[in-house]
């Protein structure tokens, strides 16, 4: 058995090597082939990528950029409890090529770009220092919107980093229930305003008592995200906590 088990594991071992030479992998930015590249993003392109770290807000995540040399504290917004989610992080600040890639996966289909990004989720993560989550929700859409768009990309990304974390993932728990216009076109109270009662969980079962990982995009205002927090914790979710691949800050 353990001869098997080793002849099985040389196997496994040629065949990645054979599939790294004939399909080597190239940079979701830049495009670079590189043989040894174990990753999906080369040097230079997360060298050039926007990483959000301290000083920042430990609840909302939001960065500090005009006090580079500042502790983490509360914003404004985290000192009024403006949030239901217990806290929130996002990898990179939203713009240049993730920006980009995130355009073409959400507007232009391109879902190949869903694990190279998944893969920015899944470092910032593994820095944060969040209660580990016993379950993975994504942002959901509207079904008219699922319908023109075929599919939903944060259900992509949360169904690849669940799986890279090796915990469960719900694509149905957490439901859009009524139409929204997208957030893009409006203002913070026009946002509030309409995501307010939006979301419903159809199975309550599944996060009654439990730590909810809620995975989205990007973070603009967090209201979105804020709402479907208020909504998992009227039935029980034990904490929530949202993840972003982007986070844009306003002007």
């Amino acid at each position: 058995m353990g001869r098997l088990s080793k002849i099985a594991e040389t196997a496994q071992l040629l065949g990645s090597t054979v599939l790294a030479l004939l399909f080597p992998k190239s940079c979701a930015g830049c495009g670079t082939i590189d043989r040894s590249l174990d990753r999906f993003w080369c040097d230079q392109c997360l060298g050039e990528m926007a990483f959000i770290g301290s000083p920042l807000c430990p609840v909302c995540g939001r960065p500090f950029l005009d006090a580079p040399d500042s502790s983490d504290h509360l914003c404004g917004e985290c000192l009024e409890s403006a949030f239901h989610f217990d806290s929130a992080r996002s990898a990179v600040l939203h713009l240049g090529i993730v920006r980009d890639r995130i355009h073409q996966l959400k507007f232009g289909g391109r879902l190949e770009w869903t694990t190279p990004l998944a893969e920015l989720l899944l470092k910032v993560y593994h820095g944060w220092d969040a209660a580990a989550p016993d379950l993975v929700l994504p942002v959901p859409l509207h079904t008219r919107r699922l319908r023109q768009r075929g599919f939903n990309q944060s259900g992509l990304l949360a169904r690849e980093l669940a799986q890279n974390l090796g915990l469960p993932v719900s694509l149905d728990s957490l439901a859009r229930k009524q139409w929204t216009e997208p957030q893009t076109r409006l203002n913070r109270h026009q946002r509030l305003k309409n995501v307010r009662g939006a979301f419903e969980v159809r199975r309550p079962e599944l996060v009654r008592g439990r730590r909810v990982l809620l995975v989205d995009d990007v973070f603009t205002t967090g209201e979105t995200l804020n709402e479907c927090a208020r909504t998992l914790k009227k039935k029980g979710a034990a904490g929530v906590y949202a993840l972003t691949v982007t986070r844009a800050l306003p002007d």
